[in-house]
């Protein structure tokens, strides 16, 4: 029993050397021989720090400018439906007919009702004027015709609203009846949608809302066959205070005009909205290495290049911004060839 635990510990011994030996060569670069490998000629570039603005992602949702949720304001049955789904229509275009027999009868009785008063107050008008009525017979068939009037205005404004117009040009985006429903005052008939104008809601988080103002030129990106469109837009009402749920504040942007062709009702972005400044590490795109998803730079340290883990960002006209990894004080190596490995002694030989 003693031997195998003197076996087991110089295995564990003997292990913790070869890791002890590989760690070292890792660490001071490749030999030949036991000898150090030549200098690598390499070009190399500072890291670059620039202020920036900052952006933050927040989802947004179109919708129409102008939406128009029609009701009947009479009662009745529905005995047309003149526009399908998705049809365009005009300002003032009949979209829906009600039966409107009671409001027809109401009319011809408020007709004959005004026919009558207007009668009796020429008559009443004509003895005034001759002196063989008095002024209160007088005041009295006025007011009589002017009851009249009034009643067969609003009779004739209910048999106007059995045929619901359309407010405004658009397009019809839904349908609640058919043709023989039998609808109440105040039920929904029909949607209309401005198509032309549009807006975007979005819901920003509460510590970004004070950084935004009315006015303020964006852009909301939404896909598009495989691409991402970008549609300029322009904050119109931020909401004074935060949704005590979500902790967002509700912000409204109207599309610009003349951009908003191919969009829809319902349809869903991302709004990039600026909430502040920040300084951000820059290096040339040609710097990074990408490994299996992993990314990397060899930074250039008193004559060697040692392999370093970084996090990108995005983008910047060839530059990569950096997130985390490196400093403003160093420098990477350009376009690294795949024989050049960590700890490898290299020579700078120019700067792009």
């Amino acid at each position: 029993m003693e031997r195998k635990n003197r076996m087991r510990l110089f295995l564990s011994l003997g292990g913790v050397m070869v890791l002890l030996a590989l760690s070292d060569c890792h660490r001071s670069g490749p030999s030949e021989g036991g000898k150090p490998q030549p200098a690598r000629t390499v070009q190399t570039a500072d890291v670059r720090v620039v202020d920036s603005e900052r952006e933050v992602q927040v989802s947004g949702v179109v919708s129409g400018r102008h939406e128009a949720n029609l009701t009947s304001r009479v009662g009745g049955r529905v005995t047309r439906i003149l526009v399908r789904l998705g049809e365009r229509v005009k300002k003032n275009q009949v979209l829906v007919e009600l039966s409107g027999e009671a409001q027809s009868q109401a009319l011809r009785a408020a007709d004959a009702n005004l026919a009558e008063a207007q009668k009796s107050f020429q008559r009443i008008d004509s003895l005034y004027r001759s002196q063989s009525a008095t002024k209160s017979e007088w005041d009295r068939a006025r007011q009589r015709l002017d009851v009249a009037s009034a009643q067969d205005a609003r009779a004739r404004s209910l048999l106007g609203w059995t045929r619901v117009k359309a407010p405004f040009s658009g397009v019809v985006s839904r349908k609640v009846v058919r043709t023989g429903d039998v609808v109440g005052i105040g039920s929904p008939l029909v949607e209309i949608l401005q198509d032309r104008n549009f807006r975007v809601f979005a819901h920003v988080p509460a510590r970004w809302s004070k950084e935004i103002r009315v006015g303020q030129r964006v852009m909301f990106r939404v896909a598009e066959k495989g691409a991402v469109r970008e549609v300029p837009v322009v904050i119109r009402e931020i909401a004074a205070g935060a949704d005590p749920v979500s902790h967002t504040v509700l912000v409204r942007a109207n599309v610009a005009a003349g951009v908003g062709s191919g969009l829809w009702s319902g349809q869903y972005g991302t709004m990039e909205l600026p909430v502040g400044r920040d300084r951000i590490f820059l290096v040339p795109r040609q710097a990074v290495l990408d490994r299996d998803g992993l990314k990397e730079v060899f930074v250039v340290e008193d004559g060697k290049a040692y392999l370093r883990y970084i996090r990108t960002g995005t983008a910047h006209d060839g530059q990569t911004e950096v997130l985390s990894g490196l400093s403003d004080r160093e420098t990477v190596v350009l376009s690294p060839t795949g024989d050049l490995e960590n700890g490898s002694p290299v020579r700078v030989t120019g700067r792009p």
